[in-house]
């Protein structure tokens, strides 16, 4: 059979291009070279009305709660609180001296002096772990210092204390990676109804004087996600989804009056982690992230509806001050936006923002944001653009979205002229991939894959960061992952994925829907579940479900917990077990390795696990070991039965193109249905294929640098030949 090669697209469309005053010859350029036909404004720009009267439709930004500067400044008690840990103190005397904020940025944070530390900070002897009588602590206002009186020698204490914010976290970051020289710019939090009704006249204000606005592009509503700095200004701590900016002691209150219990100091501080994302939540945390989410909704409503009552569509950005959205709750669409915009810079990202499941327009702003921290002298911006597309394009055959777009100053961009050009193939594929599919849904394989985890859906498609991240050096500002990145591998990959947390398996079992679950990350964290795993509802549960035919892949520390003698609680599943210290004089199950299987029956040239020691053994006779350290110990991969089931083990699965081929084939085999693999299938590794049959198209797509020739196989069974030039992707219609 023969297909007829289509050409890619040359139209204009659906690209955002950010414009800036004095630079309107060059927004014609770019408007004619990229096929822009929406321009925009950033943060530090502003459009002329020279490029207002292009005739193209605007999208005006804004950031409510930082936009006005003059009434925060006069209700100093209006700003955003959080609570804050102190550094460690050890005790050489009776009395101890604590200064809470000798490791924190003295001009981005204020210790709140108008509540009173009595009844909302809190002392902790943490060797103990026990808190200190309000009786043997007192806080002087005056030094900043906090004395702690009948502490035990040799004991480590800590003061979890209230702050203002007084300085807005994107404005710094802005200062320093940035070089802005502007006043520091504050935010006003939204939950004191007095601010509320005051950003809301003042929202009134903004949308009667742009008029000619289309789209109002809220960056975003209420709470910036977390980001934390030491005292010379350097970023402390950061949670992308993190809740710790969300306190004020009114909202505090009102949350006991809700739910009937009082949150202190700690439930937030949480030992100095701050209930980080990879920390398995706890109740009181969901409890405290659910309140949050009502209150976001109802004020994202309030401006949703005024904006259009003024005849406008309302945007919000995954970005800045985001945190309380959750564009994959249930109650989401109250809000009733109408574009859902996120920032991508691979195919994990595409995929959070894309399987977003609400009837709204889906938009990316692409990375590198035309900032002077990549756009500069000796910077690098096309092989970071070249680099990010590569994995965004592959996810986006599965999961395409309505537009993409830029952000910054176009006038740094225009100084780069090889990345103008490769953004411009950017946009002609972009538009390609629109016109070729019609919104139609690609061939996906008929395997349904759960990714298991602590959060579930709230967190579906969020970046699984190892302890490796710790030590990764990177630009601050982007993210990339240390160690594995099962989820990218996954994101390109022709099957269905939804996320489930522990719990829905614990009250309702594993959906009937399912034919592979996925339980990948660090030992003990939100992403492997942690203590769920003692849960005998839960193992009971996923054993039997396996037992009747389900599959079961694992990265990392799957089903990793220590309790009654084993490591990994589903070890009898998976066929492998982990080595942590505590058995080591117990003899570990002798294994052969297997020459061939269908996991690893293809044209890969090495194995990368992200490891060598992995300290995982053989568990059973019947585990099929696959692949291990070069000295045949440590395994690396692993294949076992269990029943009607099938399991597989991975130490690690750092992304690359050979690594999602490997993942591909596990969760084939892993479902029992090996046959279907080969549909719609590129038999070279470096490529892809994705059909679309009800728009008669389907796409080859090469992932690297070199020429690449590959075998295409449609649903009949039937061959094809491609030659790709690097990079290239070639659509061809389905007689």
């Amino acid at each position: 059979m023969s297909y007829k090669e289509l050409d890619i697209v040359k139209a204009k469309g659906s690209v955002v291009l950010p414009a800036e005053s004095g630079q309107e010859d060059t927004v014609r350029q770019f408007l004619d070279q990229w096929g822009s036909d929406i321009i925009r404004d950033s943060d530090g720009t502003a459009l002329s009305q020279e490029l207002i009267a292009m005739g193209l439709e605007v999208y005006s930004t804004i950031c409510l709660v930082r936009a006005d500067q003059k009434w925060p400044r006069q209700n100093w008690d209006k700003l955003p609180q959080k609570f804050l840990m102190s550094e460690h103190v050890t005790a050489m005397g009776d009395t101890v001296d604590i200064d809470p904020m000798a490791d924190y940025f003295s001009e981005k944070y204020e210790i709140d002096t108008k509540h009173d530390p009595r009844q909302w900070w809190q002392v902790f002897d943490r060797t103990t772990g026990k808190e200190v009588d309000t009786a043997n602590w007192q806080f002087n206002a005056d030094t900043g210092i906090v004395t702690i009186t009948n502490a035990s020698k040799f004991h480590a204490y800590t003061v979890n204390f209230l702050v203002y914010q007084i300085w807005d976290s994107t404005s710094m970051y802005n200062h320093i990676s940035n070089n802005w020289t502007t006043e520091h710019v504050v935010s006003t939090e939204p939950y004191h109804p007095e601010a509320r009704k005051h950003l809301m006249e003042f929202f009134d204000g903004w949308l009667a004087d742009h008029p000619h606005t289309d789209v109002v592009r809220l960056t975003t509503l209420a709470y910036h996600f977390v980001l934390d700095s030491d005292k010379n200004g350097v970023d402390k701590y950061r949670d992308w989804v993190g809740y710790m900016d969300t306190v004020t002691v009114e909202a505090l209150i009102d949350f006991e009056k809700q739910h009937g219990y009082k949150l202190c100091s700690e439930d937030f501080v949480d030992q100095g982690y701050y209930n980080a994302t990879h920390r398995v939540p706890s109740e009181k945390y969901l409890d405290w992230m659910r309140f949050i989410h009502r209150f976001v909704l109802a004020f994202g409503k309030e401006l949703v509806d005024k904006v259009h009552a003024q005849g406008k569509k309302a945007a919000f950005f995954q970005g800045d001050h985001w945190v309380g959205i959750e564009p994959y709750s249930d109650e989401y669409p109250q809000m009733g936006m109408d574009i859902n915009v996120g920032a991508v810079e691979d195919g994990v990202a595409l995929r959070r923002l894309a399987d977003s499941p609400w009837d709204e327009i889906k938009e990316i702003r692409l990375y590198p944001y035309f900032f002077p921290d990549v756009f500069c002298e000796g910077g690098d911006p096309l092989s970071e653009s070249v680099s990010n597309w590569t994995k965004i394009r592959r996810a986006m055959i599965r999961k395409p979205v309505d537009r993409i777009g830029y952000g910054g100053y176009l006038s740094l961009a225009a100084k780069f002229p090889e990345f103008v050009t490769q953004v411009e193939g950017i946009c002609d594929e972009f538009r390609t991939i629109k016109d070729y599919t019609k919104k139609t849904k690609p061939y996906c394989a008929p395997v349904k894959v759960g990714v298991l985890n602590a959060w579930g859906k709230w967190r579906s498609w969020l970046n699984n960061f190892g302890r490796d991240q710790k030590f990764f050096v990177k630009r601050p500002d982007v993210v990339a992952v240390a160690g594995s990145n099962l989820l990218e591998c996954l994101s390109g990959l022709p099957v269905e994925i939804r996320f489930i947390s522990l719990k829905e398996i614990e009250q309702n079992g594993v959906p009937e829907d399912i034919n592979v679950l996925i339980n990948d990350g660090e030992d003990g964290t939100a992403w492997s579940g942690g203590k769920h795993w003692t849960n005998p509802t839960i193992v009971a549960a996923i054993r039997q479900w396996i037992d009747n035919g389900g599959g079961f892949v694992g990265n990392i520390g799957p089903t990793a917990y220590q309790h009654q003698g084993r490591y990994f609680q589903l070890a009898d599943v998976l066929g492998v077990e982990k080595e942590i210290g505590l058995s080591v004089m117990t003899a570990a199950t002798k294994f052969e390795q297997a020459d061939n299987h269908f996991i690893t029956d293809d044209d890969f040239d090495t194995f990368d696990f992200g490891t060598e020691n992995s300290y995982v053994f053989a568990a059973s006779e019947s585990t099929q070991v696959l692949k291990t350290k070069a000295d045949g110990l440590h395994i690396h991969l692993a294949a076992n039965k269990f029943g009607n089931g099938r399991a597989v083990y991975m130490a690690g699965l750092p992304y690359s193109i050979q690594n999602s081929r490997l993942l591909h084939r596990a969760l084939f085999w892993a479902a029992s249905k090996e046959d279907a693999l080969q549909k719609w299938f590129s038999t070279n590794i470096n490529t892809d294929c994705a059909a679309y049959p009800d728009a008669k198209a389907f796409t080859v797509v090469n992932n690297t640098d070199q020429n690449q020739q590959t075998t295409i196989l449609d649903d009949q069974g039937q061959t094809f030949e491609v030659t790709l030039k690097p990079h290239q992707m070639k659509w061809f219609q389905i007689d």
